[in-house]
């Protein structure tokens, strides 16, 4: 299936950067398109990723304390050194989420009241052919250099 032709956004802005990076990860994971001479919708054929590093013994969705006003603050101050969008980065392997040790880039901060959270989205692996953005507490990111 051929994807369909998004309004364009003000340039400069995140949303076209964020458009320009989406199309050029769907441009790396389709190999080839292959049109059917009846008429038939064209056949893509993806490529295939190396593999998600498996998770050595972790409970996946253990329960943690919510950081108190002062830790919260201190966390985002530090981060607010490195945290933006467009970083690199990858889950911290000792997380509770789901996608722990995945890599990515940093999507979208939040409003002022999930400051505390961001949307990352995580780099195709193994056979994924749809894009994750994962939403994911400030505290699991880790910061990799470019």
């Amino acid at each position: 299936m051929i994807r369909l032709a998004i309004r364009e956004p003000a340039p400069g802005s995140d949303a076209a950067w964020r458009a320009e990076y989406r199309k050029h990860q769907d441009e790396q994971r389709v190999a080839t398109v292959q049109p059917d001479l009846f008429g038939a919708p064209a056949v893509e054929t993806y490529r295939r990723d190396a593999p998600a590093k498996p998770i050595v013994s972790k409970s996946r969705y253990r329960l943690r304390p919510d950081l108190d006003p002062a830790e919260m603050a201190m966390m985002l101050a530090s981060a607010a050194n490195w945290l933006r969008t467009r970083q690199r980065v990858q889950i911290a392997i000792d997380s509770p989420h789901q996608h722990a040790g995945r890599q990515g880039v940093v999507w979208r901060l939040c409003s002022p009241i999930n400051a505390d959270r961001v949307y990352v989205y995580l780099d195709a692996a193994g056979n994924e052919r749809t894009e994750k953005i994962a939403f994911v507490e400030v505290r699991d990111v880790e910061p990799i250099a470019e």
